[in-house]
């Protein structure tokens, strides 16, 4: 599941996914929206708690430069 843009999300999946990325909604946000963002790949669950992934830190973050490709970890050479 690529490319997902902000447009994909409802207004309601959006509002989980900030409340996510404000780290507020470790029970807080229904079901349904936990599973879709988790099946979009925009958080994770690690070690019993929500979390962002780097796309879903993109998604949730508009101040992020939309040119500048998704935040990537550094590599090791």
């Amino acid at each position: 599941m690529g490319n997902v843009r902000r447009d994909n999300l409802n207004d309601e999946e959006f509002a989980s996914l900030k409340e996510v990325a404000n780290g507020l909604a470790q029970d807080g946000i229904p079901d349904q929206h936990k599973k879709r963002l988790i099946e979009l790949r925009l958080i994770k669950q690690d070690l019993g708690k929500l979390r962002l992934t780097p796309h879903g830190i993109f998604l949730a973050h508009p101040q992020t430069d939309p040119h500048a490709g998704m935040p990537r970890g550094r590599r090791d050479r």
